[in-house]
């Protein structure tokens, strides 16, 4: 299971003058974080890098279908103030994907620098690529695409001085045209915004990813965190990943 999270923030300092892009909708409190991590745990699931996870999908002698990853879209500056340290008490690796330029209406200030992606690095997370102004990629033409998506790998790889491996699709949004340009970039893998899905070698590129409600006390986390439950709803994912695929 692949986790998605884009805020980790006290509710009361959300900003007020936020707009859509922001996704305000996705936040969780520091303690519906950990609280939720927690459960996750409980249920008997191993927390691991992204990195790790696609080696073992790629080793079924390592693979033990239990395997947790967390991960962040956009690069928000609350979560190096509140998600990093809860991550860092629970001793739980996260992937924090970074759109490398600017994002439309939204100032700097909200979002992570390239000294707390350095440090967020030298303290065991990973770094990924989530486009250089987060666009809609399924829309645009081949340079274009080349632009966003190898163009955002360079960037950070630059600034950072780190190999860039993973990728997330702005949104969610991707096709054949989408998925081929990450492979061309040197991506060793990229995240969906798909859920119910089971990964495989074959999903390396489209990597289905689970929300779970606030509390994660709803009947479909129950049925998310359940291996069984899972298996069964997988038509779910894979319809949505034909229509993707093909848009």
């Amino acid at each position: 299971m692949i986790l998605m999270y884009h805020h980790v923030c006290p509710w009361d300092r959300i900003p007020k003058d936020a707009i859509a892009l922001e996704g305000w909708q996705f936040n969780l409190s520091p303690e519906q974080f950990a609280k939720q991590l927690n459960h996750v745990e409980r249920c008997g699931f191993e927390f691991i890098s992204l990195g790790e996870y696609v080696d073992r999908l790629a080793d079924k002698s390592r693979w033990h279908g239990n395997e947790a990853v967390v991960t962040f879209d956009d690069g928000w500056l609350d979560n190096y103030e509140y998600a990093f340290p809860v991550l860092e008490s629970l001793k739980i690796p996260a992937t924090f994907f970074i759109v490398a330029g600017e994002m439309a209406g939204i100032d700097r200030s909200r979002r992570l620098t390239d000294g707390q992606l350095r440090e967020l690095q030298s303290r065991g997370m990973e770094i990924g690529g989530h486009s250089r102004t987060h666009p809609n990629l399924a829309m645009l033409n081949e340079e274009k695409l080349a632009e966003e998506i190898q163009g955002c790998r360079l960037d950070l790889q630059d600034r950072l001085e780190s190999s860039i491996d993973f990728f997330a699709y702005p949104g969610g949004r991707f096709n054949r045209r989408v998925i081929a340009c990450c492979e061309q970039a040197g991506y060793r893998g990229a995240c969906s915004t798909i859920s119910w899905g089971k990964n495989s070698p074959a999903s390396r590129f489209h990597l289905f990813r689970d929300v779970l409600s606030a509390e994660s006390d709803r009947f479909a986390d129950r049925l998310k965190l359940s291996p069984i439950w899972r298996t069964l709803f997988r038509w779910r994912a894979q319809w949505r990943l034909r229509t993707t695929l093909n848009a």
